[in-house]
């Protein structure tokens, strides 16, 4: 191949390394990040997970979620790990204390009894129990 062959080869492969795609969202608020947090407290209340939570920010919106980590484990009782996910794109530095909770009616693992909830970052597990 002549060097005006490996020229245009070489270009080519430029223009198409550089190339890149991104996208913008239209609201750049509505983007989230996960965000660290420190669980002070957790307990279950009825069919609710209600936790004590540390985190920084304070002029921003923040959202909690609950989510399984991991598939029920076959145990007696049946234990669920969980954990919580923060996101946020709150800049301020003010650490805030705030109570979270979600249901966890969809987490029974037998028809009547308790499932145990393992919580993650928090150490005691946390008996859920239904009729």
């Amino acid at each position: 191949m002549t060097k005006r062959g490996w020229f245009w080869i070489s270009i080519g492969m430029g223009m198409l390394a550089c190339r890149t795609t991104q996208t913008v969202p239209d609201d750049p608020t509505a983007v989230a990040n996960l965000a660290p947090f420190q669980i002070l407290n957790a307990w279950v209340d009825g069919d609710s997970l209600r936790s004590v939570v540390q985190h920084s920010g304070g002029c921003g919106a923040h959202t909690f979620s609950l989510y399984i980590t991991s598939p029920m484990l076959k145990s007696l009782p049946p234990k669920q790990p969980v954990a919580w996910e923060h996101r946020s794109n709150d800049p301020c530095r003010a650490m805030v204390v705030d109570t979270i909770s979600t249901s966890v009616a969809h987490l029974r693992g037998t028809p009547r009894g308790v499932t145990i909830l393992l919580l993650d970052q928090w150490e005691p597990e946390l008996p859920y129990t239904y009729p």
